[in-house]
């Protein structure tokens, strides 16, 4: 694999999580987060120039998104003119679905609420976040499961490298939600007892009595990615690359340190499998770390938490606490001390159905 194949810099992030809502408080708070984490931001802040009346009707999902992004565009040298947007979402916003099925059935059709329908439909975050910051070079919607944000971005990073877009914002988003937190467990999935998994991964070969995860939560984190080229005389703390990975088997750099998206779900099982296969390949031995534990499982929005590390990183030089790892992965790991030695980072992220995306973050000059 060549990095540069299809290289993009990225140059900011906006982030909003219960516990973080600026990537500069990032690294402060895993260092010290608590053994309880929130599942829900108490307060989302408006956009720098919208009111919290204009926020009223829309989900928590769409205000999650509004917020990460405008932090983005804070940067005026983003523009705007041939900006794509991608959008990431899991589960959509189930707070106006439910909203809009209970008047439907309890009252019938003629008093559903139009705001529900409209603010509750999957693309409302990306016709919301467009209409507000003015893009009008398209983008779209992509729904999937625990690897979403790193297609997402990847997607991104396409769309710059084949010309789509001269920059493109790429983020996801999920909102917590009673009703899904429900129906998992109902499968036994995750089922709010605060039994968190003693190490990372945690595969789901065992009885449901010993089934452990990190609980739900939510979080919104996007990205502005540009042409390389258009970056090269920045500072270098300002930006990173990015490169997708489209087949672990061709990835023949070696890796600093690995970001996974473990957190106890069912996704855990290929996150075991491919950390080891990644490893083997390793010729010395690699750090891992892991998102989920300071946040939680935010499944589209968390291995863009996990990309949201990388860059900080390899960007600001902080440091992120480690989390115990599986019996296997031990003796082809270590523990990094020094972060300012890391070049290149690997995120990956696993789906329930076995599908595994990743991303290389490195600080690597163009060729």
């Amino acid at each position: 694999m060549t990095i540069n194949d299809k290289t993009a810099a990225i140059t900011g992030i906006g982030i909003i999580t219960p516990a973080v809502n600026d990537i500069s408080d990032m690294a402060s708070y895993c260092k010290n987060a608590p053994d309880t984490l929130s599942k829900k931001v108490e307060k989302i802040p408006p956009p720098s120039e919208m009111n919290s009346r204009e926020l009223r009707r829309m989900a928590p999902l769409t205000r999650l998104a509004l917020y990460a992004t405008d932090r983005l565009f804070l940067d005026p040298k983003l523009t705007r003119d041939n900006c794509g947007i991608y959008i990431g979402l899991t589960h959509g916003t189930t707070s106006l679905l439910k909203e809009f099925h209970d008047y439907l059935f309890d009252f019938g059709p003629a008093m559903v609420s139009p705001n529900a329908f409209s603010n509750g439909v999957t693309n409302a975050p990306l016709g919301a976040v467009s209409k507000y910051l003015g893009l009008t070079q398209g983008g779209g919607t992509l729904v999937g499961y625990e690897n979403c944000g790193l297609i997402t971005l990847n997607q991104a990073a396409f769309s710059i490298a084949n010309g789509i877009y001269d920059t493109c914002c790429a983020g996801a988003a999920e909102e917590y939600s009673p009703l899904v937190e429900e129906a998992y467990k109902k499968i036994a999935w995750y089922d709010d007892n605060d039994k968190n998994p003693p190490y990372l991964p945690y595969p789901r070969n065992n009885s449901i009595a010993d089934r452990k995860a990190l609980n739900l939560s939510e979080a919104s984190a996007f990205f502005s990615l540009n042409k390389p080229e258009n970056v090269i005389n920045e500072p270098d703390n300002n930006y990173c690359l990015y490169s997708p990975v489209n087949d672990l088997n061709n990835l023949d750099e070696e890796i600093d340190l690995i970001i996974s998206g473990a957190g106890g779900g069912p996704q855990d099982e290929y996150e075991l499998e491919t950390l080891s296969f990644i490893l083997s390949r390793q010729q010395t031995p690699t750090g891992i770390l892991f998102s989920k534990p300071f946040f939680g499982e935010t499944f589209a929005a968390g291995s863009l938490l996990s990309s949201a590390m990388a860059w900080d990183i390899l960007v600001n030089k902080e440091f992120y606490p480690s989390f115990p790892l599986h019996e296997e992965l031990k003796d082809k790991a270590i523990i990094i001390s020094d972060f300012t030695t890391v070049k290149h980072i690997l995120v990956v992220a696993a789906s329930r159905d076995g599908e595994v995306s990743a991303g290389l973050f490195t600080k690597n000059p163009l060729p």
